[in-house]
């Protein structure tokens, strides 16, 4: 049985994060997108969250920023490591603004005029932000301990290597 109840994806995104007692603001609302800021506090620290509703070709990216920036000598190695770590990733991605040093993780989803079912918002929506929680210690590690990227990797996998220690 299909659900044929139509609900704007940008109120569903609301409904969502009021269901979640979550405090949150729409930042821009026009024809080609809207813009709903939330965030949430991580043991990495505070974090802005993004839903960016892009009307035009029906897509939902939901993107987390870590409070975290990389000292410019330490972009590229943090971006190897990214990328490593974005092979190995079935949901969402990192990715890093090698101008700013600015830390983001994004998953996205496509939308119809049918309600989304509401695990497809929570996932994305909190997968986002998991993948930060999960990856910032490793890329710490680049930044303050010396690391390189794939030594972070493997630590990360549980491939410790007694030469690093």
């Amino acid at each position: 049985m299909r659900n044929t109840e139509i609900i704007p994806m940008k109120e569903q995104l609301i409904n969502f994060l009021i269901s979640l007692e979550y405090k949150f603001g729409v930042m821009e609302d026009t024809e080609e997108r809207t813009v709903i800021q939330s965030g949430l506090s991580l043991e990495i620290g505070d974090t802005d969250g993004y839903f960016v509703i892009h009307h035009k070709i029906s897509l939902v990216e939901v993107l987390a920023y870590s409070p975290l920036n990389i000292p410019e000598n330490k972009r590229l190695e943090v971006s190897k490591f990214m990328d490593i770590m974005d092979y190995h990733r079935y949901l969402g991605n990192l990715q890093l603004n090698h101008e700013r040093g600015q830390v983001r993780s994004k998953t996205y989803f496509l939308y119809t005029n049918e309600l989304v079912p509401s695990h497809i918002i929570n996932t994305n929506y909190f997968e986002a932000f998991r993948n930060l929680e999960n990856n910032i210690p490793s890329i710490m590690s680049i930044v303050y301990a010396g690391k390189d990227a794939e030594t972070a990797a493997n630590e990360y996998f549980g491939k410790v290597n007694p030469k690093n220690n």
